[in-house]
């Protein structure tokens, strides 16, 4: 069989002009001048710019301050103190003066002029 295949090819490449010069046809066309083109190297990718930093806020704390109680402020009385040697000789004489009725701690009131001894002078 290998003959048979050996011979096929023998005959389709003598049909085909094998071994046979090469018929005058147009001559090829001298190969053009090449050029490298080199291609730039591909941009480094854009970045964002970051963004600007917010503004710095300083905060200033003070250490807590002992608690002061206010002053209290001074009573100021408008009333004129009576002089510390009042003496009413009977209670006609307080009533004369308007001071009566008298209470305990009144100035001019004493324990003679209070009978019933309830606190309160010429009732």
């Amino acid at each position: 069989m290998r003959s048979v295949v050996g011979a096929v090819v023998a005959v389709a490449l003598l049909a085909a002009g094998c071994g046979s010069s090469p018929a005058p046809g147009p001559k090829p066309a001298p190969p053009l001048p090449t050029t490298t083109t080199v291609a730039p190297a591909p941009a480094a990718p854009v970045e964002a710019p970051a963004p600007a930093p917010a503004a710095t806020t300083t905060t200033t704390t003070r250490a807590p301050q002992p608690l002061v109680p206010p002053v209290a402020k001074p009573t100021i009385t408008t009333a004129k103190p009576a002089p510390a040697s009042v003496y009413y000789a009977n209670c006609a004489a307080a009533k004369a003066a308007g001071a009566a009725p008298l209470h305990r701690g009144d100035p001019g009131y004493r324990s003679g002029l209070d009978r019933d001894g309830d606190g309160v002078a010429c009732e």
